[in-house]
C-alpha cells in the first residue's frame, strides 16, 4: 500500500496538484484504522489509501480540504465522548459509529512550489524573472523574439504567447508585461487558462479600456473581474525592479493566503451544508453528500445507509447517524 501511495505522491507532485496526505498517529481500539495508515487526500475530494472508514473517513476528507485551502497542518481526533476544543490546528469530532473507538489523525496539506509565468520581455519582465527564481519559484517566459541569452534565470523560454502546452493552472501565476506589444491577445490567452492569478502591467484606465475587449471576446465577466492591474501591491514603486518586487509580493500572499490584498481580509466562503449546500457541476458535491447529522462528507457511491425524507435522498455515514436523524428529521433538513 506505501509503495501505491507513494506513486501516486510521485504522480501529482509532477503534475504540480495541491493534495493533502492524512496518517493515523494514535487509536484505540475497537476500530478500522491502525497508526501508521495514511492516505492522499486530493482537491476533488478523492481519497487514495486507507485511514478508516465510515465517519473518520468523512471527517477526514472534509478536513483536509480546509487543510489544502488554508495550506496548514491539522490534527482531528475522533472518539465517542467527543469534545468542543478547536484551534486553528487542532479539532474534536464525535465517533458517531458503532465501533466506538478512538483514532488521531494528522493531516498535512503538499503545496507544490508554484511557477510564475512571465509573457513579455520587458525590462519589468526581465526583473521579475531574476526575483522570482531568486525567491525558488519555476520561472517560464514566453514573448516574441525572446530566448535564453535574455532571461539566463528562467527555468523554460517560448519565443511566441501560446498557453496550450501547459495543463492544470491551479499553482500557476501568470504575469502580462508585454507593455503595448500585443496587450490585448496575451491577456485574453491568459484569461483562457484555469491560473488563479493573472496580472497585467499597466495603469487603471488601460485595464479599464482593455475589459470590454475581454468581454466582447467571450471572458466572462466574473473572470475579468479576476484580472489583476495594475499588477503588484501599492508600495508606490518607481523604478522597474521596485515594480518587480511589488508584483512577487503580491503573488507569495496570494499562493500563501488564496487571496489578494482586497480582499483577505473578508470572511472565507461558507462550506457546503446539507443538500442543496453544494454548488451545481462541483465535482466534490457531486461524489459527496454532507450528512445532515454530523456534518461530515458521505460518499454518494457508497454511504452506509440511504433514505428518502420528503422526496430527497438523504446520506448516512453511520447507524447511529441514521437513528438520530430518523428519530427526528426536522431537527436536521429545515
Amino acid at each position: 500500500m506505501f509503495n501505491e501511495l507513494a506513486i501516486k505522491i510521485e504522480e501529482h507532485l509532477r503534475r504540480g496538484s495541491n493534495f493533502a496526505i492524512a496518517q493515523v498517529i494514535d487509536r484505540t481500539a475497537p476500530g478500522s484504522g491502525k497508526v501508521g495508515d495514511k492516505a492522499l487526500i486530493l482537491e476533488s475530494g478523492e481519497l487514495i489509501g486507507w485511514i478508516g472508514g465510515g465517519c473518520v473517513r468523512g471527517i477526514v476528507i472534509k478536513e483536509a480540504l480546509g487543510v489544502i485551502r488554508t495550506k496548514r497542518y491539522r490534527r482531528i481526533r475522533i472518539s465517542p465522548e467527543g469534545g468542543t476544543r478547536e484551534t486553528a490546528n487542532y479539532k474534536e469530532y464525535v465517533m458517531s459509529c458503532q465501533s466506538k473507538g478512538t483514532v488521531e489523525v494528522l493531516i498535512e496539506a503538499v503545496i507544490p512550489q508554484p511557477e510564475v509565468l512571465i509573457v513579455g520581455k520587458s525590462n519589468i519582465a526581465r526583473k521579475l524573472a531574476a526575483l522570482a527564481s531568486e525567491a525558488d519559484f519555476r520561472v517560464t517566459v514566453m514573448g516574441r523574439d525572446a530566448d535564453a541569452q535574455m532571461f539566463p534565470m528562467a527555468h523554460k523560454v517560448l519565443d511566441q504567447v501560446d498557453f496550450t502546452h501547459f495543463g492544470d493552472g491551479a499553482n500557476r501565476y501568470i504575469l502580462v508585461a508585454t507593455q503595448g506589444e500585443e496587450d490585448d491577445q496575451s491577456v485574453l490567452r491568459a484569461l483562457q487558462t484555469s491560473a488563479p492569478y493573472v496580472g497585467f502591467v499597466a495603469s487603471s484606465k488601460k485595464a479599464a479600456d482593455l475589459k470590454p475587449f475581454l468581454i466582447r471576446e467571450g471572458v466572462a465577466e466574473s473572470r475579468v473581474q479576476q484580472l489583476r492591474s495594475p499588477a503588484g501591491l501599492d508600495i508606490n514603486a518607481k523604478l522597474a525592479s521596485e515594480v518587480a518586487i511589488s508584483i512577487l509580493a503580491e503573488i507569495i500572499s496570494h499562493f500563501r493566503t488564496g487571496r489578494t490584498a482586497e480582499v483577505k481580509n473578508k470572511e472565507e466562503e461558507p462550506e457546503p451544508r446539507g443538500p442543496a449546500g453544494s454548488s451545481p457541476g462541483d465535482k466534490f458535491a457531486e461524489e459527496y453528500y454532507i450528512n445532515p447529522v454530523c456534518q461530515v462528507p458521505v460518499s454518494r457511491k457508497n454511504p452506509k445507509h440511504v433514505i428518502e425524507y420528503k422526496g430527497e435522498k438523504v446520506y448516512f455515514c453511520c447507524d447511529g447517524c441514521k437513528v438520530a436523524f430518523e428519530q427526528n428529521p426536522a431537527q436536521y433538513i429545515k
